[in-house]
């Protein structure tokens, strides 16, 4: 009886005693002129059943102990099925009579399906009723053959993307998207048994025979180009992975930037905004998906240009290759600065370190050095224009662009030069500056006098008035008049000027005094008040 297990590498084969043979791999006899047969490769546990009765369900069984022959299939003694290897060469999916996708149900849902795996390369197929009980199974030849999970795994992420559900009952897929690698594929019947027909355009069944059906599975598989690397894009895209380290919205999240970053470019203008997913996603995640530390640095950025360069559309939309290394040093900065931290952390509420200036911040300061450069640079050589227009361009040969000088007017614009100081500095008043000699002390009960003119040098002598034998009272003091403390006004001015008057025409000889006399007090004011009014009563 055959064992599949029994297909041992050579090299793994043990050596047979003499005289005995050596274990070897059983086949069932292939009947190779049938092309009908050869559609379906895989004959490991295989499926097989006995004929319903009308109106029973067909109860299923598994059978692993020996491969299913073509011989068998043809004799139709039960009903068969197969499974997949890890190689398939086509689609397959069943759609239940009661699903709500059946066309009688849904005329326009085997569309959407058909639309739905066009990203695949896919875009016809064969349609036959699958049973008696009205369901329809729909064959999409591939070109050439692909691995079963990975075609099973890009189908399922585009239908569920198109928002069609599978599920028992309503959609299956074959080969499906199993969970794990040690489980069988699901099963299908094999095609054009007992109640299964060719349909046509309108599902309804048609004449029905195994060339006919190879007809259309040829012209289908020739207008089905799948290839490899168009999965492997799509897997990328659209595929909302488990991942079993990372849970909830964290998952969520991860699977959200998986779909903005794997698709590539697709148009200009769309460097930046990548480069940006790209650097959250690995500096969040990339630790957890593939083990190691989060990455920080050099490493982070070198795994963004890494990431950016594999990208579908890099050479065919990205105008910043020759900057590229910059720009992802740039956002494995803005990254690190950022609220985000690697999953599984915990971020610092009191970083040990103070907080880093923005990278805009640092670019900000850094175009305004380069300016100041510039400037300081063609001033050193007299190259400095006076005009506006003149200095833009100017400082633009330095490698600035216009934006970043606007934005900086101030380090180069003639509006901010400074304005030139006036020929002639005005000089301190010398009649405000203090008179030295107040700083020295005085003897004892002597008082030093001031004048209250500041039009006149502050001396020693009294002034010419007083110093003269024609001392009158308007000279005393140095300021005229009496010194009350206030100026006279309206009748006691003219009173006073007329006095003024009267004392000049008579000439009134002045006391005698001596030189070492002492100055007038108030007694001697007394004394020519008296004098006064003598004269004026006697006049």
């Amino acid at each position: 009886m055959h064992q599949e297990q029994l297909n041992y590498q050579s090299s793994d084969r043990k050596k047979a005693p003499f005289g005995q043979p050596s274990p070897q791999k059983f086949k069932y006899i292939s009947q190779r002129d049938d092309e009908f047969l050869q559609l379906f490769p895989h004959r490991g546990s295989y499926l097989w059943a006995e004929h319903p009765a009308p109106g029973q369900r067909t109860e299923w069984n598994t059978e692993t102990r020996h491969l299913l022959s073509d011989r068998l299939i043809n004799q139709g003694s039960y009903l068969y099925g197969v499974r997949f290897g890890a190689y398939t060469q086509y689609l397959m999916l069943d759609v239940d009579r009661k699903s709500i996708y059946h066309p009688y149900r849904d005329p326009f849902a085997v569309g959407r399906i058909v639309d739905a795996l066009e990203p695949l390369g896919i875009h016809k197929f064969v349609a036959v009723s699958s049973s008696y009980s009205g369901g329809i199974h729909l064959y999409f030849p591939l070109g050439m053959g692909q691995l079963s999970w990975a075609i099973a795994q890009a189908a399922a992420a585009l239908l569920e993307r198109a928002g069609l559900q599978i599920k028992r009952g309503q959609l299956e897929l074959f080969p499906n998207a199993r969970r794990s690698s040690g489980a069988d594929y699901n099963g299908h019947r094999l095609p054009l048994q007992a109640g299964s027909y060719l349909l046509d355009s309108d599902w309804q069944p048609r004449f029905t025979s195994r060339d006919e059906f190879i007809r259309q599975y040829r012209f289908a598989q020739n207008h089905n180009s799948v290839r490899a690397e168009t999965i492997d894009r799509i897997l990328k895209q659209y595929q909302r992975k488990t991942y079993s380290r990372i849970r909830g919205t964290a998952r969520k999240f991860l699977n959200d930037l998986n779909a903005d970053i794997e698709q590539g470019w697709t148009t200009y203008g769309q460097t930046n905004t990548l480069l940006g997913r790209i650097a959250l996603r690995e500096y969040v995640f990339h630790h957890a998906i593939h083990g190691g530390h989060p990455l920080t640095g050099f490493d982070l950025s070198l795994r963004i240009l890494e990431v950016a360069v594999g990208l579908p559309g890099y050479h065919d939309w990205c105008r910043h290759q020759h900057e590229l290394h910059h720009l992802a040093d740039y956002w494995a900065r803005c990254v690190e600065c950022s609220n985000y931290y690697p999953y599984g952390g915990t971020q610092d509420l009191e970083p040990s370190q103070p907080n880093q200036p923005h990278p805009n911040e640092l670019s900000a300061s850094d175009a305004r050095r380069r300016i100041q450069q510039a400037v300081t640079e063609l001033k050193a050589t007299n190259q400095f224009p006076d005009g506006a227009r003149a200095r833009l361009f100017a400082i633009k040969a330095y490698g600035i662009g216009s934006d970043t000088l606007y934005k900086n007017k101030d380090l180069w614009h003639p509006e901010n030069d400074p304005k030139p100081l006036l020929d002639k500095v005005i000089q301190d008043d010398p009649a405000e500056v203090e008179d030295p000699r107040s700083l020295e002390p005085l003897p004892e009960g002597v008082i030093r006098a001031t004048g209250t003119n500041k039009l006149i040098p502050i001396s020693d002598d009294a002034p010419q008035a007083q110093s003269s034998d024609e001392n009158s009272k308007l000279a005393v003091g140095g300021s005229g008049g009496f010194s009350t403390g206030s100026d006279p006004v309206g009748v006691d001015l003219v009173r006073q000027v007329l006095n003024e008057i009267k004392s000049r025409k008579r000439k009134p000889a002045a006391p005698p005094t001596s030189s070492g006399a002492a100055p007038p007090d108030e007694q001697w004011f007394r004394q020519l008040q008296l004098g006064e009014s003598a004269n004026a009563g006697s006049g």
